[in-house]
């Protein structure tokens, strides 16, 4: 029997938005993967279907792990958080904001280099490619080494919190958050935040020019607007990734344990983060769009 408190009420919230957020990656994923490895078109979307892969386990997890539990209030096979199953959920989330996190440096620096330096071909499908090929190993080696290699601390679905939590030993230091996730999590935004003020400066300086002819200026402006409207799109995606690593930081410093429930703030706007890249293709992205329209329309023939 379920008590039904704003505790519960919170987490039947989280579950609806993870839901929503599952339902938008699901129907991107599939146009995106045909656009990134079937029609082969800009390499950016091999970039976003890592990004959305990623995205999926997440709203996974929190519309059929976290979100339950918080309902629930319960581990779940487990009478507390350091058991299996919320450790494993942390070390697949961990794993999967590794990954993402780099991901986002990728799409950041792909798009100062394609705009403001003009050097599309560094930034082809077999760079990128490469690229990912290290950055998953990687992810895989900061994941164990946070969850697993450290004597303190590993980082859990926590339903007392609403959210995640770090299981703290009095007297360790915090090892993962110090040397691995606090440094990633600023670099990437620090990283994100100078390639986007570059390409919004670029593109400020570039209307001032004059082309030579209209030819010239027409097939100019018209692939600098695509490539623009990408760098757009990822920076709005960087702006819900860096809301989602600062409140998981500053809520438990600043609430401590006086409005836990403020705390849902933390596992909503990841699962925002996690909705955004999927929900910007779904609005604004012609390509995805036409995609997805010519599958409705296959599916009424």
């Amino acid at each position: 029997m379920v008590a039904w408190t704003l505790k519960t009420f919170l987490g039947c919230g989280l579950g609806l938005l993870s839901l929503a957020g599952l339902i938008v990656n699901l129907l991107v994923v599939i146009p995106v993967f045909r656009l990134a490895f079937v029609q082969n078109k800009s390499p950016i979307y091999v970039i976003s279907f890592i990004n959305i892969a990623t995205d999926i386990v997440n709203v996974l997890m929190s519309t059929f792990y976290l979100a339950p539990s918080i309902i629930f209030e319960t581990y779940f096979f487990t009478e507390d958080k350091t058991g299996t199953i919320p450790k494993l959920m942390g070390s697949t989330f961990m794993f999967c904001w590794y990954l993402g996190s780099m991901t986002q440096i990728v799409m950041a620096v792909n798009r100062f280099i394609v705009i403001c330096l003009r050097r599309s071909d560094l930034f082809n499908r077999s760079n990128i490619c490469k690229i990912f090929c290290i950055l998953i190993p990687l992810s895989a080696f900061l994941m164990y080494m946070a969850q697993y290699g450290t004597p303190c601390c590993f980082f859990v679905f926590d339903h007392v919190v609403l959210s995640y939590s770090y299981y703290q030993i009095e007297g360790l230091d915090n090892y993962p958050n110090m040397f691995i996730d606090l440094p990633l999590n600023t670099a990437t935004s620090v990283i994100a935040t100078f390639c986007y003020a570059m390409i919004v400066w670029t593109v400020r300086q570039s209307t001032k020019g004059i082309a030579a002819s209209l030819t010239t200026q027409h097939n100019r402006k018209s692939r600098k607007n695509r490539e623009v409207t990408y760098a757009m799109q990822f920076c709005f995606i960087s702006m819900f990734y860096t809301f989602s690593w600062i409140t998981f930081r500053v809520f438990p410093v600043a609430i401590g344990n006086r409005g836990l429930e403020w705390f849902i703030c933390i596992s909503a706007g990841v699962t925002i983060n996690s909705s955004a890249n999927a929900l910007v293709y779904l609005i604004s992205n012609q390509e995805v769009l036409l995609l997805l329209y010519f599958y409705q329309s296959s599916t009424r023939i």
